[in-house]
């Protein structure tokens, strides 16, 4: 099957027609479920939301300043990956690992199950600082369109009228 050059679909303008229902999708969720008012304006989410993506992609730790500040990665990621190993004998080592896995990992799932409920408060803990960032995306957002608009040096930025000048025939020459 052979397609010529006029039955060829543009992906670029098809993925972005796409995107952008998504985001509007997405936005008129928002503002039904009681999101900010701010997001009735649908370049200003666009903004957020672009402002978002690029930080939710800087997945490359050495592009952020706040893993820095925490110090060494090992005090502050979290190990999820249990070994189970001893510093004996092979023997005596054999035996402490058993006991590790059938006695010990039951105890620690029962206390897992317990501690739920932290979880659970860590889990909307979280929610809320997902919802302060994206309030701060959202002024950010907000503050480089007016400092764009008001900026005379960026391109396309409206810039501010020189004040009226004064007529020669109103002059103080009375």
């Amino acid at each position: 099957m052979d397609l010529d050059a006029d039955a060829r679909v543009p992906v670029d303008a098809v993925m972005t027609e796409l995107h952008a229902r998504v985001r509007e999708r997405l936005r008129a969720q928002i503002v039904a479920s009681g999101g900010s008012p701010a997001f009735h304006d649908p370049s200003l989410f666009a903004d957020v939301e672009a402002i978002l993506h690029t930080a939710a992609s800087a997945s490359d730790a050495t592009k952020l300043i706040l893993p820095e500040l925490l110090g060494d990665p090992d005090t502050w990621r979290l190990t999820t990956s249990m070994r189970y190993q001893s510093h004996r004998s092979r023997g005596p080592a054999a035996l402490l690992v058993l006991l590790k896995r059938h006695v010990l990992m039951p105890v620690f799932r029962w206390l897992y199950e317990y501690s739920r409920d932290n979880f659970e408060r860590q889990r909307r803990t979280n929610q809320v600082l997902f919802a302060c960032v994206q309030e701060l995306a959202l002024e950010t957002a907000q503050l480089r369109r007016e400092v764009r608009r008001l900026s005379p040096s960026a391109p396309g930025a409206a810039r501010p009228e020189p004040p009226p000048e004064p007529h020669p025939e109103s002059s103080d020459a009375r």
